[in-house]
């Protein structure tokens, strides 16, 4: 009882922070989402060494930092878009500072260098087109409503797997994730949809509401299915400590890191 009064404190405690950080303005939403970043980046890094690979912790985090502020200051319109062939150079220099850190294991340490970048950086970073439009203008609706849909497919998948979870749906990665669970919360994520489309954002239609919804249950659900199988390999239950019941920054944004990708493809094709 006490560690579940722990866990619900804590997830009120963290929703207020989300959703007030991403009200307040374009340069509260910055500072919000590079801590996000910074506080996932460092588990990433920090869960590698302790496995003996030992990538450039400084110039990783750096990297990842300007990458997305890149991103963020394009999409507000503060950076030509050419400034995203600066992402390359910056990317090459991960393989040139290895030549002269004399490590073992070099190619390890660029892979899970590059690896934090495309994981965590890059969808970090892909979010700003869901906050700002084509104009540079500031509004956070969507990437809050796409928080409200992954928030309520957990609660969903939980309940249902709790009560009705039968049939495992990765049992080899997560054993205690069910298809029941997978099905109640994507019910849950579908009718969010539904509220979203009908009362406040009602300029993109139902049917592509449902299809987002969708698209972030199935992208959500392997985000997290790939963390815990980075936690299985490194024999981790959370990533870290980062909220009282709920584990580390990424147990708290796998979800996310999947989901945001996937739906600005989506509303780049269809909408």
């Amino acid at each position: 009882m006490k560690n579940l009064f722990v866990r619900t404190l804590s997830g009120l405690v963290f929703t207020v922070i989300i959703v007030g950080g991403l009200l307040l303005g374009k340069f509260a939403y910055a500072i919000l989402f590079i801590l996000i970043l910074l506080g996932a980046m460092n588990e990433f890094l920090r869960i590698s060494r302790n496995a003996g690979i030992f990538a450039p912790f400084v110039l990783s985090i750096v990297s990842g930092s300007l990458i997305f502020f890149v991103f963020f200051l394009v999409s507000s319109g503060l950076l030509p878009v050419k400034s995203y062939y600066a992402l390359v150079v910056l990317l090459l220099l991960i393989f040139v500072v290895e030549l002269f850190r004399k490590k073992e294991k070099p190619l390890e340490n660029i892979a899970i260098s590059l690896l934090s970048l495309a994981y965590i950086a890059a969808p970090l970073g892909l979010g700003t087109f869901l906050v700002f439009d084509g104009q540079g203008e500031y509004n956070p609706a969507l990437l809050l409503a796409i928080f409200a849909i992954i928030w309520t497919y957990d609660s969903g998948a939980y309940l249902f797997g709790v009560s009705w979870g039968r049939h495992r749906l990765f049992e080899r990665i997560s054993p205690k994730k069910s298809w029941e669970g997978a099905v109640g919360g994507a019910l849950s994520a579908i009718g969010m949809a539904w509220l979203i489309s009908t009362y406040f954002l009602t300029q993109i239609t139902f049917s592509h509401w449902a299809g987002i919804a969708f698209t972030i249950v199935v992208f959500s659900t392997f985000g997290d299915l790939t963390e815990s199988l980075f936690k299985r390999q490194f024999n981790l239950k959370d990533s870290g400590n980062f909220m009282p019941g709920h584990g580390g920054v990424l147990d708290r944004f796998d979800s996310l890191l999947f989901a945001v990708p996937a739906v600005v493809v989506y509303l780049k094709l269809f909408v």
